[in-house]
């Protein structure tokens, strides 16, 4: 995995991402044995090569992540942790959709292990957005549901006690979902605008309005 990383050209935060991601696998998972090929593939000069429709499942899913609220950074006074969830909620049905409607070719390889494809996806599914959304969903449904009458959402939700809680496990996500995206991009043969366009945009001119990320 280390090796498919420094092919793929990405970052020490990225690495980091991905070196937990197959850390946390057990022996024997495919996706784990496909970490390991790819990056003996590498190791000896053969270049990790994805056919058109793994290219095509690497872009779906790599749109989906970058142009969320749930991957746009949340200040303090900034957004709402229920539209942050139900964002990532709505990613983790669309990405099984995108893995369903391109079938089981996109995690296959010229061996028996998956593709860097399927293994970036199944470690988005089951290494971020499950556990965060399994443990805060249920805390935040529990708070709402003892909104007094009069108090705002917004309010209500800014005077909770595990607020600030909340937002670090996003922003932790959301910057390992950001190293996927990254990961996702070179997959498809791609430019990494999250990069790009966030220096660009840091230098336009004052008054010019910034695209915004996906309500969903």
């Amino acid at each position: 995995m280390r090796a498919l990383a420094d092919a793929l050209g990405v970052s020490n935060e990225v690495r980091a991402a991905l070196m937990d991601s197959a850390s946390r696998r057990e022996p024997g998972d495919g996706h784990l044995a496909n970490g390991q090929a790819e990056a003996g593939a590498v190791e000896r000069g053969r270049p990790v090569v994805l056919d058109a429709g793994q290219e095509s499942a690497a872009w779906e899913i790599y749109v989906e992540l970058v142009t969320r609220v749930a991957t746009v950074e949340l200040g303090a006074e900034q957004g709402m942790l229920r539209e942050a969830l139900t964002s990532l909620y709505s990613l983790f049905a669309t990405m099984r959709t995108i893995l369903r409607e391109h079938g089981p070719a996109v995690a296959r390889t010229h061996g028996p292990e998956a593709s860097v494809v399927s293994a970036v996806a199944m470690a988005i599914l089951n290494d971020v957005l499950r556990p965060l959304l399994s443990k805060w969903h249920p805390l935040l449904l529990d708070h709402e549901s003892r909104r007094p009458d009069g108090r705002s959402a917004a309010e209500h939700e800014r005077a909770w006690a595990r607020n600030e809680e909340m937002r670090r496990e996003l922003a932790r996500a959301r910057e390992r979902l950001a190293g996927c995206a990254q990961v996702l991009a070179a997959a498809a043969a791609v430019p990494h605008p999250l990069v790009t366009n966030q220096a660009r945009l840091g230098a336009a001119p004052a008054g010019r309005a910034r695209p915004p990320a996906d309500s969903a």
